[in-house]
């Protein structure tokens, strides 16, 4: 889709943040709805007042937006249903517009375990974590086999 073809019937997606200009997320999501035909256009949002970014994603029907820092914590208590992992993580980034209803989604906990079994194998051993945000909560809810996480 070409941003002359951006018309009322484009869905628009999103990611919001503060900061956020520095996100690669709309180069690589739009090249997706290129390639696969997708009419749809991935916008970043700087976010400084998030209730009234949650509303404006109703009340403009955007179909999902990523949320990265320092929302994803907050956003839980905005949002129509958290997804049961997500709410165990306790944090969310990825919301999704389901019909009018915001549903919130952790995406970091299989993304992190994926990246790290590719690296290295971790079954039976003790991790350490470092850090406390939304993507280091994830990573211990990934998998069983971090149960000794410290």
């Amino acid at each position: 889709m070409s941003r002359s073809a951006i018309g009322a019937r484009t869905a628009v997606y999103g990611v919001i943040g503060d900061p956020v200009g520095h996100s690669l997320s709309p180069l690589m999501h739009n090249a997706a709805f290129h390639a696969i035909g997708v009419d749809g256009v991935y916008v970043a949002f700087p976010v400084k007042d998030l209730a009234g970014a949650v509303a404006g994603m109703r009340a403009l029907h955007l179909g999902g937006i990523s949320v990265t820092l320092p929302h994803k914590v907050a956003i839980m208590d905005l949002l129509d249903e958290v997804e049961p992992t997500a709410r165990r993580i306790g944090a969310v980034n990825t919301v999704v517009n389901a019909d009018g209803r915001l549903v919130g989604f952790n995406s970091d906990s299989p993304g992190a375990m994926t990246a790290l079994m590719e690296q290295t194998p971790i079954d039976g051993k003790q991790v350490a974590v470092l850090g406390a945000g939304g993507a280091a909560r994830a990573v211990p809810t990934a998998s069983s086999c971090m149960a000794d996480v410290f």
